[in-house]
C-alpha cells in the first residue's frame, strides 16, 4: 500500500453519513457527512484556539480535528446515543475503532503513521489543550450544522441540548470570546 491508498481512503469519509442526523429524521441529502464535519470542526478548533490567548500547536491541533473520525471510514459513523446504551458495546466500539485507524494508518510510512497514532491517541485521551479544544470543536460544529438545518424548518427541539454540551465544553477551557457565536446558535433554536 502506498500515500495514495492513505489519501484516497481518506476521501471515502465524504461518503460516510453522519448518522446522528439520520436517526433524527434528517433525509440523506441534507445530513453532514464526516469529511463535511471534519473540516467545521478544524476550522472552529483553530478559531477557539486563538480566542484561548493559550499557546497552542496548531499545527497539532488541525491535524487532531482533521482525523479524529478517520476510523469512520472503515466502520461507518456511530451514534453517541448507541454506545451510550451498553458499556460493552462502548467499549467493543472504541476496541474497534483503534484497529481500524491502525489498519488505515498502516498505509503510510512508519515515521507518518506514527505521527498521526500518537495525534489520534491523544485526542481520544483528551488531556491536553489542544485535544479538549477538538472536543469543544466538534461538538460546536454539531451544533453549526444543527442550526443550519433549523434554518431551512426543520423543528430546533432535537437539537437544543447539543448546544447545552458545546457550551458547557467550551467553558470548560474558560475560552471568553464565544459569546456571540453562542448567541447566535441560541437564537436560531431558539433557546
Amino acid at each position: 500500500m502506498t500515500v495514495y491508498h492513505f489519501l484516497t481512503t481518506c476521501d471515502h469519509l465524504k461518503r460516510v453519513l453522519r448518522t446522528g442526523w439520520l436517526i433524527r429524521g434528517i433525509p440523506t441529502s441534507m445530513a453532514e457527512n464526516v469529511a463535511a464535519h471534519s473540516h467545521t470542526t478544524a476550522i472552529t478548533a483553530y478559531i477557539l484556539a486563538i480566542q484561548s490567548n493559550q499557546q497552542i500547536d496548531i499545527s497539532r491541533l488541525l491535524l487532531m480535528a482533521l482525523i479524529h473520525d478517520l476510523p469512520e471510514v472503515q466502520l461507518g459513523d456511530i451514534p453517541i446515543s448507541a454506545q451510550k446504551a451498553d458499556s460493552k458495546f462502548q467499549q467493543a466500539k472504541e476496541n474497534t475503532e483503534k484497529q481500524a485507524m491502525k489498519n488505515i494508518l498502516s498505509l503510510l510510512p512508519e515515521v507518518l503513521s506514527n505521527k498521526l497514532t500518537e495525534i489520534w491517541t491523544e485526542y481520544l485521551k483528551g488531556e491536553t489543550l489542544e485535544a479538549r479544544i477538538v472536543e469543544a470543536a466538534d461538538r460546536l460544529a454539531t451544533v453549526l450544522h444543527a442550526g443550519e438545518l433549523v434554518k431551512t424548518g426543520f423543528a430546533a427541539e432535537p437539537f437544543t441540548t447539543f448546544l447545552d454540551h458545546a457550551e458547557s465544553t467550551i467553558a470548560s477551557l474558560g475560552i471568553s470570546n464565544t459569546e456571540d457565536i453562542i448567541n447566535q446558535l441560541r437564537k436560531v433554536l431558539g433557546s
